[in-house]
């Protein structure tokens, strides 16, 4: 007599919902290395647990076509991978994104429409928090309470006010120099 196993549910990236996001991303030299924790509900959690491959594969497919979709340089998504925290219930999608900086000497300029046009934010418009690190937001995306930490070089203590030189950002741009 054979046991009896729950039926294995399908999985589709646009019918799961999370119940909270963290977005970190960190600038080293001219990459950015992204990292997104998303958590989910403990019955959206086991679904996803039974479909790691599929749902690994979906979530990187979705995110690289974010990336070119938005992207204003030709990005590239390079170094994918997808973890699963079970404690948590979290999944965390990691990568680099390359073209997104570009230097010139000592001075750098990013772009990250490929982060923010997705989540139909702006970093003046939605108020991102300045400080000499980086930029912070913390609100909800499409009903979800996100988290957004963009960490950047920190310059002489300088903040990374809008519109400012030689470290600043406008939109969705960010710019820096260092000292050689």
């Amino acid at each position: 007599m054979g046991g009896c196993t729950a039926p294995t549910q399908t999985i589709e990236l646009t019918n799961l919902t999370q119940t909270r996001s963290i977005v970190r991303v960190e600038t080293e030299g001219v990459i950015v290395h992204y990292r997104n924790e998303s958590y989910w509900g403990e019955g959206q959690y086991s679904i996803i647990l039974q479909n790691r491959a599929k749902f690994s594969s979906d979530l990187i497919a979705k995110f690289v076509e974010d990336v070119s979709r938005h992207g204003e340089k030709c990005e590239d998504v390079a170094n994918t991978n997808v973890e699963f925290n079970e404690e948590e219930r979290s999944t965390i999608l990691k990568c680099d994104i390359h073209g997104a900086i570009s230097r010139t000497g000592n001075s750098y300029h990013a772009t990250f429409f490929w982060l923010l046009r997705p989540l139909g934010l702006d970093f003046i418009d939605d108020h991102f928090e300045e400080s000499e690190r980086g930029l912070f937001w913390q609100g909800s995306v499409n009903g979800v309470p996100t988290t957004i930490t963009v960490e950047l070089p920190t310059i002489d203590g300088s903040a990374y006010k809008a519109w400012h030189h030689p470290v600043g950002h406008c939109h969705a741009h960010v710019w820096w120099e260092i000292a050689p």
